[in-house]
């Protein structure tokens, strides 16, 4: 391909990259799209390196395909009215010219007329799906030393996969902004307009306090806040939220098998077009993929063994196909509590990363009655969801589970802190939290179930509203 054609795509694509941006922030009925939270923390740091240049000046922002990246980084592309920017799309660039990013760039040079290190105006430079350069990593660090005029936002596949791909010496330069699936609290402002309020103090609640009545009564100071926000909230409301409201697309469909269907697209562009980009599977492994999740969306705890008889498929090849999937952000892993010889003895739980991902699945086997019966390992995905997002990923913070008999679904370790978690869609006891607790010896319990709040003060568990756990 000669340059020119390259620069002449670029010129087209500078014209049109407004409307082509608006485009994308629009519903099919031409109304404005609603701004994520994110979105107003993203302005605000290209804002101040605008006006004192300041870090971070490199802003990569990874998450499952559906969760609104393109929309997000097509609404900052508007809200700027400075005439420096560029909006690129990568994956339409590299699958059209077969070129790199530093193609583009010097193409770019080209037509302002000079290299970037001889910017005199600031340069914001929009990247949707950097992934598709393999590279990506080193170029964005080049480009980070060679001109303090420049910030880039660029979005990307899941958090997992591209931080695989840093090496030590990008990754000082590269800020990650991961783009989690749409909360209780957005969907609510998404739907009925209902402004978010102020949950930090029930975060801190949960993942902070000492004991469970102290737990509890942090929480029961801010009861009467989080009241009055739900009143006139159907308890249906959060149903078609576990169900389908975790992707932004879905908020403006009225047709459920729509939105599956958008879902369905969502996983068969991961499986194959994300997941063969970074991992060597052949034709035949490839197509399992969908089975694999079909499987799982039945079950939880999976022993590796089992699943490879039934799909057929050799034990190592699976254990890395559950692990690209991991990785691509469909799936979350769930290690078994215990050492590490366990951990790898005992089946790891495998959860969907938004409950939305295994409500497609059975959607297309069950009626809804039977869907009913899966209401548990929904749930379990949401809260699985929620944690992943506020637990610190620094340090020695993780989750893992109760593999036993009756045991609890989760153990949330924040250093030598243990906090064992139940959930349930319906009223539920203390006996899977008390039989964990016989194996450690945790801070407090949690029930997270449509029960009321209460402090259980004999067993050191308080039982948690899901509709007040769904708005940290």
């Amino acid at each position: 391909m000669e340059n020119k054609e390259l620069k002449k795509y670029l010129q087209t694509l500078i014209s049109q990259s407004d409307n082509r941006a608006k485009g994308m922030t629009i519903d099919i009925n031409g109304n404005p799209l609603f701004k994520r939270g994110i979105f107003f923390e993203l302005n605000d740091i290209i804002n101040n390196f605008l006006q004192k240049g300041t870090d971070p000046r490199i802003i990569v922002m990874p998450g499952l395909r559906g969760t609104g990246k393109t929309t997000l980084l097509s609404q900052l592309y508007l809200s700027l009215k400075e005439n420096n920017k560029l909006y690129i799309s990568i994956e339409e660039a590299v699958r059209r010219f077969g070129v790199n990013l530093w193609d583009i760039i010097e193409a770019y040079e080209e037509i302002i007329g000079k290299r970037l290190e001889e910017l005199d105006e600031p340069l914001i430079i929009f990247l949707d799906e950097i992934h598709y350069d393999k590279n990506w990593s080193i170029f964005l660090k080049t480009l980070y030393d060679k001109s303090k005029k420049i910030i880039v936002l660029a979005t990307g596949s899941s958090s997992l996969l591209l931080r695989e791909q840093v090496n030590a010496d990008s990754a000082r330069r590269i800020y990650f902004i991961d783009i989690y699936p749409v909360s209780f609290s957005e969907y609510m402002l998404f739907k009925y307009g209902k402004k978010k309020i102020n949950t930090n103090n029930i975060k801190k609640a949960i993942l902070s306090s000492s004991n469970a009545k102290q737990c509890f009564e942090k929480i029961k100071n801010e009861e009467d806040k989080i009241k009055e926000y739900l009143l006139g909230v159907d308890k249906l409301e959060i149903e078609n939220y576990v169900k389908m409201g975790t992707f932004p697309f879905s908020l403006n469909l009225k047709d459920q098998n729509i939105a599956i269907n958008f879902i369905s697209q969502i996983i068969n562009k991961v499986i194959y077009v994300d997941i063969p980009q970074f991992y060597n599977f052949d034709k035949e492994t490839i197509n399992k993929i969908d089975k694999i999740l079909y499987l799982l969306s039945d079950t939880l705890g999976v022993s590796v063994n089992k699943l490879s008889s039934i799909i057929e498929m050799n034990k190592e090849t699976l254990s890395n196909v559950l692990r690209s999937l991991e990785s691509s952000g469909l799936i979350l892993k769930i290690l078994a509590n215990g050492s590490h010889f366990k951990q790898i003895k005992k089946p790891s739980k495998y959860l969907f990363s938004t409950p939305s991902l295994r409500f497609s699945y059975l959607s297309s086997r069950e009626s809804i009655v039977s869907i009913n019966n899966y209401k548990g390992a929904l749930l379990e995905d949401v809260v699985a969801m929620y944690l992943s997002k506020i637990v610190p990923k620094y340090g020695d913070n993780f989750l893992t589970y109760d593999v036993s008999e009756n045991g609890a679904d989760f153990i949330l370790s924040c250093g030598e802190k243990k906090i064992v978690i139940e959930v349930g869609s319906g009223q539920k006891n203390c006996k899977q939290i008390l039989e964990t607790n016989k194996k450690i010896n945790p801070s407090y319990g949690l029930i997270i179930s449509n029960d009321e709040l209460e402090y259980i003060e004999e067993y050191n568990i308080v039982k948690i509203p899901l509709s007040y756990f769904l708005l940290i």
